[in-house]
């Protein structure tokens, strides 16, 4: 439920991780500013933990964020960490209806909090809740370079190639960073592109917060006389003029726009095969999107000279947009087509690949904000009271990480077996052999700050080495 008439808040955030995979890496530092809707600064965060026991840590992400402190025993656990930035958001947000601001988030940021908030039996939704909503700054910039050119300094290299790099873009627009690929570094980086965008690219800043919503980038796709999309990919900039052709009615998120620059008087006399030949991600007449995520897209009349971007006349497409709007049976057509050719993923093999196996129940959820308001050495007596076995498994994780010796022999010798296969069996998440003998190879050429990481980084792979 929206919290009507607030005023609106942004929560910058970020983080640095273990690692890139979204299920197996771990967080170990998360940046957040907070501004009011002008863009003043109004607070920030900046948190970090020690490494869980069964996390293997790349030795390549240790040489870009350098966080070796999360080697130690020194700092937060991470259940306290994950604990502590929920509740520092929900405070910001009292009152406001907060936008949440990531750079590549809703691939990457986004999908770690939510999996680490279930990992430690905390809500998975924050940012898309409660009137929140979320924008990834990455599209922003698309929308720039595609359409505002001239408003930013674009990071540009050879042959014309656009970086987005969000350092190429603070670096190209004289943002002074100390600290790279640190998590409130970051956060201050794009902090002070949203500044600039707002002040020197006003209709897209409105385009995206619009779009940081369902109902909005709906809106936006929507819009007349069409909407016009800019991405980049792979260094290189590309623009289509788009209008609303079907929704999926069993998974509303997913909606079908259709490309203007092709003739949609000839979808008509497609068969259903023909017509689902051409609803594809790109290269087809029919795009599907996802508006519960960020995109590059905005209304076509908020675009200055708008005809220098488009490959055809502008009356033509105008012309092609009302057509399609007008075209009920065609949006029928798709939207049974999106809803009849769902792709059917296999089910997940590992507890943290579950996040999206269901909600808990209600009894669930109150056994949980039992378990969070006893002490560690009482929490082991609740753990059979969990109806969903997965909330279970990671109350157990929890209580033997954070006291191990209050709970029974069987559930620590269960905890132990996960430790194992974790550290020495083959699956999806990083070796423990093979890091440490990527780390020790790496250290024969290291020198310097590079080598202090990788030998840190070495001592805790071969104490995990040594745990049992």
């Amino acid at each position: 439920m929206s919290q009507l008439n607030a005023d609106s808040c942004y929560i910058f955030t970020d983080t640095e991780t273990t690692g890139l995979d979204i299920n197996f890496s771990q967080i170990i530092q998360i940046g957040s500013l907070l501004t009011d809707e002008s863009l003043k600064e109004e607070n920030s965060q900046d948190i970090g933990c020690k490494l869980l026991p069964w996390i293997v840590p790349s030795p390549e992400a240790y040489l870009v964020h350098k966080k070796v402190e999360s080697l130690g025993d020194d700092s937060m656990s991470h259940y306290e960490m994950m604990r502590l930035l929920r509740s520092t958001w929900l405070e910001w947000s009292k009152g406001r209806n907060p936008v949440y601001i990531t750079y590549n988030g809703h691939r990457f940021d986004e999908e770690l909090f939510r999996r680490q908030f279930f990992w430690n039996l905390l809500p998975l939704y924050i940012t898309n809740t409660l009137g929140a909503s979320r924008l990834d700054m990455l599209s922003t910039l698309q929308l720039v370079a595609n359409f505002f050119p001239d408003s930013l300094n674009l990071p540009i290299f050879d042959e014309g190639n656009i970086s987005m790099k969000l350092t190429d873009w603070s670096d190209a627009n004289s943002i002074e960073i100390e600290n790279a690929h640190d998590a409130l570094a970051d956060c201050v980086q794009m902090h002070e592109l949203a500044k600039l965008i707002l002040e020197k690219a006003s209709p897209v800043w409105r385009a995206s917060i619009k779009g940081s919503s369902k109902i909005g980038n709906l809106e936006i796709l929507q819009s007349e006389p069409f909407a016009m999309i800019g991405e980049v990919v792979r260094r290189k900039k590309f623009t289509y003029p788009v209008t609303f052709c079907g929704q999926n009615p069993k998974m509303n998120n997913e909606v079908a726009v259709a490309d203007l620059y092709f003739d949609p008087d000839q979808l008509d006399d497609l068969t259903d095969a023909e017509l689902l030949e051409q609803i594809g991600n790109s290269g087809t007449a029919i795009r599907k999107v996802r508006i519960n995520k960020s995109l590059p897209v905005m209304p076509s009349d908020q675009i200055p000279a708008i005809e220098n971007y488009l490959d055809i006349p502008h009356e033509q497409l105008i012309e092609r947009a009302h057509k399609v709007r007008e075209n009920i049976k065609l949006q029928s057509r798709v939207s049974e087509l999106l809803a009849s050719n769902q792709i059917n993923y296999p089910a997940p093999k590992h507890l943290e690949q579950t996040v999206y196996s269901g909600f808990p129940s209600d009894a669930d959820d109150l056994w949980m904000e039992r378990f969070h308001t006893l002490p560690w050495d009482e929490r082991s007596k609740v753990l059979d009271g969990f109806e969903d076995a997965r909330y279970k498994e990671l109350a157990e994780r929890l209580v033997c990480v954070n006291n191990p010796e209050s709970v029974s022999a069987e559930t620590f010798d269960r905890y132990q077996n996960f430790l194992n296969q974790r550290l020495y069996d083959k699956g999806p998440w990083p070796s423990l052999e093979k890091t440490l003998d990527k780390t020790r190879s790496m250290l024969m050429e290291a020198t310097g700050e590079q080598k202090e990481i990788l030998e840190q980084l070495e001592r805790n792979l071969v104490k995990k080495s040594e745990f049992n």
